[in-house]
């Protein structure tokens, strides 16, 4: 199964709020995990996905993004610290425990500015 967000996530960073040693969902964050849940309802192929994918998974991340500052250098970007709440997010919405992850790959890929927008795309396999 493949999964297309077309836009780029934020970091989690982005996401949490405090209130003291509380942790919490931002509402913006929430908006985000509905519209990224509405993309995966969408996309779904099977309604029986929960079944179908209960047993172990592998998991490969692709985001496309420009990765690259004007100089050439490579931007400081913590790309795992986005990917986690878009695999929350995604596994989430299918409807699937993230415990099933037996094997995860992230790949960070080169946009090609004129082609392609920022985008993340998420294939679930079973193992």
């Amino acid at each position: 199964m493949i999964i297309k967000i077309p836009f780029k996530t934020p970091s989690v960073n982005h996401l949490y709020g405090h209130r003291g040693a509380i942790m919490f969902l931002t509402k913006e964050a929430k908006e985000l995990r509905e519209k990224i849940a509405e993309i995966v309802r969408d996309q779904q192929q099977s309604p029986d996905i929960p079944t179908m994918y209960n047993k172990p998974l592998k998991v490969t991340t692709y985001i496309y993004e420009d990765w690259y500052c004007k100089n050439g250098s490579i931007k400081r970007v913590d790309v795992a610290n986005r990917e986690k709440f878009l695999i929350d997010s995604v596994f989430n919405a299918l409807g699937i425990d993230d415990k099933f992850i037996f094997e995860h790959t992230m790949i960070k890929k080169r946009q090609d500015l004129f082609l392609e927008e920022n985008k993340a795309v998420v294939e679930v396999t079973p193992l």
